[in-house]
Formats: structure tokens, sequence, C-alpha cells
């Protein structure tokens, strides 16, 4: 074999060897691995998020087409179960790779993180209510707001633009709690307010576990109650933009 022949050769095997090797690489990135692993932080809230002892991941109405979305996707991941105050810091200060389920989006979080694509859209918002509270079925957002009723809202929480607006121009009585939602039923119950908005899936959930507590309170709708907001994965800025990109291309 000639000297000329022998380098060509030699080229061929080496060429093919370069791309042997690159093909390992190429399928390891398009199946998540060259990205960093991200928490994703949920919360114990039913019937959105549910944990499931000894098992991931979790179970819920949000969760599921998240499930799906992460599976398909392949962006590796970690299920954390996080209370929703601690969300918010962790995906707000900057520190950390972490995405937290089930957050409405709204301009001052978009400055401060990043969003998937919807994961959910349930009910319209209603009210939950103790039943001796001057309120009635079918009220509009306004009456709702201009009645003597005593008005509890859950701190940093979004209940959507038009009653984010109502209740910040609300001039009578306004309670505010830190809590879960079983922590803002029982205030309910104890009289230190009359209603609250609540997403009807989940207090349903709470009525039917308590039958003394659907004994106090009762679950009202609005007559022009805004169409549903969309459930989304709130992410920190550090999220490598790569892994929300697969991620919302399975979730689409």
């Amino acid at each position: 074999m000639s000297v000329a022949r022998r380098l060509v050769l030699a080229a061929a095997l080496l060429a093919g060897a370069g791309l042997s090797a690159a093909q390992p690489a190429a399928s390891a990135a398009a199946s998540g691995d060259a990205l960093p692993p991200v928490d994703v932080l949920f919360q114990d809230r039913p019937p959105y998020y549910a944990p499931q002892p000894g098992k991931q991941p979790p179970e819920g109405l949000v969760i599921e087409p998240l499930r799906r979305g992460l599976e398909h996707s392949r962006v590796p991941h970690r299920w954390v179960l996080t209370p929703a105050v601690r969300q918010l810091l962790m995906v707000e200060s900057g520190q950390h790779l972490a995405c937290a389920v089930g957050w409405f989006r709204n301009p001052a979080r978009e400055a401060k993180g990043q969003f998937s694509a919807p994961l959910y859209r349930g009910q319209p918002l209603a009210m939950l209510a103790r039943r001796d509270a001057p309120l009635r079925e079918g009220m509009s957002l306004r009456e709702a707001m201009e009645s003597p009723a005593r008005l509890l809202v859950k701190q940093g929480y979004s209940y959507g633009p038009e009653l984010d607006a109502l209740i910040a121009m609300r001039t009578g009585e306004l309670a505010r709690g830190t809590g879960e939602v079983t922590q803002l039923l029982r205030m309910l119950q104890a009289g230190h307010a009359d209603w609250m908005p609540a997403s009807p899936e989940e207090v349903q959930v709470q009525l039917q576990r308590d039958g003394q507590r659907a004994q106090t309170l009762h679950l009202l709708h609005f007559s022009d109650a805004p169409p549903p907001q969309a459930r989304h994965l709130y992410c920190n800025k550090a999220v490598p933009a790569a892994w929300l990109e697969r991620l919302n291309a399975a979730l689409r």
C-alpha cells in the first residue's frame, strides 16, 4: 500500500473514531444528562399536590401533567417537599437551582423568576364563607368586596389581576394569614374573618374531610368570576434556559 493511501485510511479511521466518541455525548445532551439537576418544590395541598409516603413523585391535579413532562423531557430533577413561603424565598433569592410547582404568573414574579408553560387551569375562583356572614350565592366580586363581611386573604398570594386590584382598593376590614389553606379555614371557623377567596377544587376536599367544618362554612360562587388562571412552574433565574426549554417542549 502506498504512503498516500495509508494516510487517507488513517484519516478516515480517526474521523470515524471522533464521530463515535461524539455520538454518546450528543445522546447524553439530548437526554438531559448534561444539565444540572433542579429541585422541584411542591407543598402538601390536596388535590393539587399530595405527597405519597415512601414514594416519588407526589400526586395531584397539578403534579400529574408536570410528572409526564419531566419524564418525557428527561431533564434531571429532584422532588422536594417545601412549604409555600420557603418556595418563594428559594425561587426569588437567586441562590438555588429550584422551581416551585403551581404558581400563578404576574409581573412582580416575572421580574424575579421565570415561568414554564401552563401546567393546569382549574375552576373559576369562588369564596368560602361562614354560613352566618352577610353573603349570598351569585354575588359579584365588587358586591362581595363592598359588603360589611370581613375578608381574609393569604399574605403574599395572588388571586389574579382583577381580584388583586379590588383587594388593594378595599376599605373594609381585612385580615391576612400566612399559613396554608387548612390554617386559613381554622381562622374562618374561629370567627377571625367571614370569608376568603378560594379555589373550589381545594376547599371541597377540605369540607368533605371535616363534617364539623362543613356545618360552619360553605362555598359560594361569584356571578362574574374571571376565567381561571393557569398554574405554572415558577423557576429561579439561575435555572438554565435549556432545562426549561426542554421541559416546555414536552409540556406543549
